[in-house]
């Protein structure tokens, strides 16, 4: 489970990942949890020295190599991230570049695609997992991190949470036990099966809310209420 929200535990990906957990557990499933906030990892400079003079070791000197090894014995990859400006975050943008020592600099074409292979014949995870949350109710707004993912982790499966701001909210949380439990079931699912059942992926493909122009206003009166005010741009 990499955890890529720069707020950790505290933010509401974290409420996603708990319930995907639990739901895990249930199926006997074992987790390794790593928080990138608390990780050093530096920007890939794009040097290719981990393809060319060191195969397989990056230049740099940070936490990455540790969680490379970890990583290499994990059965599910789990990608937890909220959405920014429609993508993951920073912190995860540069722990999915990192990746690189994982591939090898030839071209291979898969399915009519040009990819690289894998470095390690080991390394066949069952399944790779994508959690994210928006601000935003609709579940449009993740067609572009949809679309690097598919590219980037063919078959990966992902739980995209429209609204996910409201997982937050004290007086919506019974009303909200639905999403959570489809959460869990999917991840047992996943551990069990390699992917999430389509009758799960409905449920989990469904706002938090349907009437996106009162959740705006709800949401532009908390603005509000701090003092905050519209601009004409």
């Amino acid at each position: 489970m990499i955890n890529g929200s720069p707020r950790g535990a505290a933010g509401n990906t974290e409420i996603l990942i708990r319930a995907f957990l639990e739901g895990a557990a249930k199926a006997d499933d074992t987790v390794d949890t790593v928080y990138l906030k608390d990780k050093k990892i530096e920007h890939c400079t794009g040097c290719f020295t981990c393809w060319i003079k060191t195969p397989g070791i990056c230049m740099h000197k940070d936490d990455m190599p540790a969680i490379l090894e970890r990583l290499r014995k994990a059965d599910i990859i789990v990608f937890g991230s909220p959405l920014y400006i429609y993508n993951v975050t920073g912190l995860m943008k540069d722990f999915t570049d990192r990746l690189l020592p994982m591939a090898q600099p030839f071209i291979e074409i898969k399915d009519g695609v040009c990819t690289h292979p894998g470095r390690y014949s080991d390394f066949k995870p069952k399944a790779a997992v994508l959690i994210s949350n928006s601000g935003f109710p609709e579940q449009s707004h993740f067609s572009g991190l949809k679309e690097v993912f598919r590219l980037g982790f063919p078959g990966a499966q992902t739980i995209f949470c429209a609204g996910g701001a409201l997982l937050k909210v004290p007086e919506l949380a019974n009303s909200l036990v639905w999403y959570l439990d489809a959460v869990r079931k999917a991840a047992k699912e996943i551990v069990e099966d390699g992917k999430i059942q389509a009758d799960t992926q409905e449920v989990l493909d469904r706002p938090l809310v349907k009437d996106a122009l009162a959740y705006a206003e709800r949401a532009n009166q908390h603005w509000r209420n701090m003092g905050l005010s519209p601009v004409d741009a």
